[in-house]
């Protein structure tokens, strides 16, 4: 099922914009359990992106929990896309399994870099095609995820994720001036956590106590190896999933 200008469809018919021309829109993925979980969070990074690229359209809370509900959904992700002339609400499965959090995350790095003076680095844009194609290649290699660095040689963020790292007790991650998504997990993490920001290169994580991945559906997922290189377990990233679970 799909919910198309706020009409319940079992066929996907919208309206032609520059949505889908140019890519002039925003999406978010919101995890659902008995309720949306950030959801006050997701509609702010949407609607303050939509005011950046010039649409009108603002998603209220009311609006959007009278849509969840038409698609009657719970433990569940739910995806929202807004352009010029079109609101669309879809649910799908969470595709993370037990065994991702026990065994850990393969990584590899990609030849694509991300750019740190465009405007759609900074925003869940329609403009996706690297961080699809990159993680499709990961995927067909038999990783799980792939980094990104930025034009200037320093570590960003994953094709669908922020990127963490423990160095000396303490947790780090790329600084938003380094080309990266501003993840609702990565700033709940920064909200409840002492984190360092800034600028770090790749043996900065092969050389860390253990690293981690966040996005909304994963939660927060550790690295198992990048590439070649396995890396350490580290038992501040199990307290971090541990109190981000509890608030789940």
């Amino acid at each position: 099922m799909i919910i198309v200008n706020n009409e319940l469809k079992k066929e996907s018919k919208i309206h032609l914009d520059n949505g889908f021309l140019f890519g002039r829109g925003l999406f978010e993925t919101i995890l659902i359990k008995d309720k949306p979980v950030f959801l006050k969070e997701h509609l702010h990074r949407l609607n303050a992106g939509l005011v950046k690229i010039g649409i009108k359209t603002q998603i209220s809370e009311q609006y959007c929990l009278g849509n969840i509900k038409k698609l009657n959904c719970s433990n569940c992700a739910v995806k929202i896309v807004v352009s010029e002339n079109n609101i669309i609400f879809t649910k799908r499965e969470i595709g993370y399994k037990e065994e991702d959090y026990i065994n850990g995350f393969k990584v590899k790095i990609s030849d694509i870099t991300r750019n740190t003076n465009s405007y759609i680095t900074y925003l869940k844009s329609l403009n996706y095609l690297d961080n699809i194609i990159e993680r499709e290649k990961a995927l067909k290699e038999g990783y799980n995820e792939v980094l990104f660095f930025n034009n200037n040689g320093y570590l960003s963020e994953g094709s669908v994720s922020n990127l963490f790292f423990i160095r000396e007790g303490n947790i780090c991650t790329p600084s938003l001036k380094c080309g990266l998504l501003p993840g609702v997990v990565r700033n709940w993490i920064i909200s409840n956590f002492k984190v360092l920001q800034g600028k770090f290169i790749l043996e900065d994580l092969k050389n860390s106590e253990g690293v981690f991945l966040t996005n909304s559906l994963m939660g927060i997922m550790q690295i198992y190896s990048i590439e070649e290189k396995i890396l350490n377990k580290s038992d501040i990233i199990r307290s971090i999933k541990s109190k981000y679970e509890s608030v789940l």
